[in-house]
């Protein structure tokens, strides 16, 4: 049995079904400290989850003080659970498996917002990002 460094199995840590890290409450917590971040969520201001093979952007609810975010280079084919995210500035998604913007309404303070390098063909729904 493999433990990560806050004791609890890392199986659990992937997904049930072909073995890929899944964003779990557990796996976000372990990242931030591995940054230099806080134990406590909301008290984290960037929280770095690049090139870690996620699919869902998910469990993300209790990072309210986010100012940056980093998800480039995973797998992501959607934007979803961040529209809490209301202090976020900057916001890295380059190089996923994106297709549509979408979901990203309640971040007005967004003034960094990079999608390059996924397979999206139509811009739209950034109109509402007055600070883009």
């Amino acid at each position: 049995k493999e433990t990560s460094p806050l004791g609890s199995n890392r199986k659990e840590e992937l997904d049930i079904f072909d073995g890929l890290p899944v964003m779990t409450k557990l796996e976000l917590r372990r990242v931030s400290l591995e940054h230099g971040g806080y134990h406590t969520p909301y008290l984290n201001e960037t929280l770095y989850l690049h090139f870690k093979g996620y699919r869902r952007i998910e469990n993300l609810e209790e990072y309210t003080g986010l100012k940056s975010l980093w998800l480039h280079s995973n797998g992501f084919g959607t934007i979803e659970n961040i529209s809490h995210l209301h202090q976020l500035r900057c916001l890295f998604l380059q190089r996923n498996a994106l297709t549509k913007i979408e979901n990203l309404h309640g971040l007005n303070s967004l003034v960094q917002l990079d999608l390059s390098e996924n397979a999206i063909r139509m811009v739209e729904g950034l109109s509402h990002l007055k600070q883009l």
